[in-house]
């Protein structure tokens, strides 16, 4: 009798288990339905002691993974709160107002995000913000878990509620990490861009960064290869005329001269190109800075310039003539609205955040964001991709469309997207084989 009832809860643990594959083998959703098909989200938790984790980031949870047309989707359901101190766009060993402006203007630029409406993307998927560079960056608890965290936490809380408005409605709270000294005007970076009296260029000085300058050098016949690949140039480079403006007179352009003709682009434009198209030189591209260190990217911003030099190298009596090509650069980001390092600056020469904000965004202070911001939001973490892998110390609930599976232990579960389906693996003491060590 004791024997048989020992082995009940292992059959019973098995038979849900083989109800779990059928259950969790979920077909991805087409990519143009308004809202996602009933049967195809599976929904992670932790109790509230607890922690989710994926790609070594620990998160509070929960979790809905989907399949898509792409690859596996993972959105994380959090409160407005929990997600700003998850932000980690500068170092929590700053000064406490640069931390507090840059919480603002990260509150700031979610509430301008949530006033958009959700991309095609979060529709798709099912997320209000994406937590890479392309939106801002969020890492879930993991940062303030980390060293100087409550100095993060503490900025979040010492600004609670407080976002810049500009006309009734959320700015455009635009920010990156160097301006080279000085901001630029939104419509000078991205052409066809409004125009905003708060993103306009303004002095930024003192910024200790060392992306304030950056410069690198390819010889003549990688850059006529690296121009080739980026899809600006064909055959010899004949000449590249670099073009100017002052604020608000748009953005800079570059005119390259080729075998093929002449292409003139701005240099926002080019720099995405010629980012894409470093691959073809791993070993030299990014560069790397004076001190050894590479460069976060080739070409780290939209203000910059390319310049041909000829150099002379003599060896014995012969003399060999060198042609290079010089990129030379400030800044890293998109320069528009607060510079980090800026903000850190200003802050050590004792300026408020509402200083700080007030300088990088034409004199806009911040106030109360009462019906712009919500309790919970949706973040998206992975947004298609081949498999994640979803683990936590302590057990995890896993719910499929609302039917709550047997409480599972500890574990790593993984999500494959495979063939357009969705199929989850437990952790292998979830599964029926192998009997308690105790058995």
């Amino acid at each position: 009798m004791a024997l048989r009832a020992r082995l009940a809860p292992i059959a019973a643990l098995g038979a849900a288990f083989f109800a779990l594959a059928a259950l969790v083998v979920l077909p991805a959703h087409p990519s143009q339905a308004a809202a996602r098909p009933e049967g195809s989200t599976i929904e992670v938790s932790v109790p509230a002691n607890g922690y989710l984790e994926m790609n070594g980031r620990r998160y509070r949870g929960p979790f809905r993974i989907t399949a898509e047309t792409d690859g596996v989707g993972v959105v994380e359901v959090t409160s407005l709160d929990a997600y700003l101190e998850g932000i980690r766009e500068v170092p929590f060993t700053w000064d406490e107002e640069a931390l507090a402006a840059q919480v603002v203007a990260a509150r700031t630029y979610l509430a301008w995000t949530l006033a958009g409406g959700r991309t095609e993307t979060g529709r798709r998927i099912g997320y209000d913000i994406c937590a890479t560079a392309a939106c801002q960056v969020y890492a879930g608890v993991e940062a303030v878990l980390g060293e100087d965290g409550e100095r993060w936490r503490a900025a979040v809380a010492r600004t609670s509620g407080e976002i810049l408005i500009h006309e009734g409605e959320p700015a455009r709270a635009f920010y990156s990490s160097t301006t080279g000294l000085r901001t630029r005007n939104i419509e000078d970076i991205w052409p066809g861009s409004e125009p905003a009296p708060y993103l306009v260029g303004v002095p930024s000085p003192g910024e200790d960064s060392p992306f304030v300058r950056w410069s690198w050098e390819l010889p003549e016949f990688m850059m006529e290869r690296l121009l080739r690949e980026a899809d600006v140039a064909g055959g010899d480079l004949r000449s590249i005329v670099n073009r100017t403006t002052e604020d608000g007179q748009g953005p800079w352009m570059i005119d390259i001269v080729s075998d093929t003709g002449t292409v003139s682009i701005d240099t926002w434009s080019l720099r995405s190109r010629i980012n894409e198209a470093a691959s073809l030189f791993p070993e030299r591209l990014p560069a790397l800075r004076p001190d050894g260190v590479q460069y976060p990217n080739t070409v780290l911003s939209p203000e910059f310039s390319i310049r041909r030099e000829v150099r002379i190298s003599r060896h014995g009596g012969d003399a060999l003539v060198l042609p290079y090509y010089v990129v030379e650069g400030a800044g890293w980001g998109h320069l528009i609205g607060m510079s980090q390092y800026g903000a850190q600056a200003m802050a050590e020469a004792g300026s408020t955040y509402p200083e700080i904000l007030a300088h990088y965004y034409g004199g806009l202070t911040p106030v109360p964001g009462d019906g712009f911001l919500p309790e919970q939001l949706a973040v998206g973490l992975m947004i298609g991709g081949e498999k994640a892998q979803i683990s936590s110390e302590v057990p995890l609930q896993v719910t499929v469309d609302g039917l709550e599976l047997p409480s599972a232990q500890a574990g790593a579960w993984t999500f494959l997207w495979v063939d357009g389906a969705l199929q989850a693996i437990p952790p292998i003491r979830f599964a029926p084989w192998g009997l308690p060590d105790e058995f």
